[in-house]
């Protein structure tokens, strides 16, 4: 029992810490349609971020091993069955969105958000879990 509350408070300590340099750069629009995404797409200024990129190099921001397919495919799974976008976001492909701005819609799930802010943790935790899978 003790070691299990070990491992949960490393976890809880590593989300905390991974999770905002994860995907600290990867803004998108919250509150685009997915004709506004399409149309994004087009300028080769933005592009897709699906779930299974994420999940192929978190990794590399928390320390951990990487994820094998079987892994990847388990941890999508997850993530979708959690309420994460299926299709992954669309976002800024060549700088970082909202940088320096005092926009009121950034970060309130109406304009600019970042990824880390919204869904960092979540994905964060479902790596560390599909590590046993």
């Amino acid at each position: 029992m003790r070691r299990l509350l070990v491992s949960l408070a490393l976890v809880g300590t590593l989300l905390t810490a991974a999770a905002p340099t994860v995907l600290g750069h990867e803004c998108y629009i919250a509150n685009r349609s997915a004709a506004g995404d399409a149309g994004a797409l087009h300028s080769g200024a933005w592009t897709r971020i699906t779930l299974a990129d994420v999940f192929s190099f978190v990794n590399q921001f928390v320390g951990g091993p990487a994820l094998s397919p079987s892994q990847i495919t388990w941890a999508v799974g997850a993530a979708v069955a959690s309420g994460t976008p299926a299709d992954g976001w669309v976002v800024r492909a060549d700088k970082t969105i909202g940088e320096g701005s005092a926009n009121p819609n950034l970060a309130n799930g109406k304009g600019v958000d970042h990824l880390a802010d919204t869904y960092g943790a979540q994905l964060v935790g479902i790596y560390f879990a599909a590590l046993g899978h």
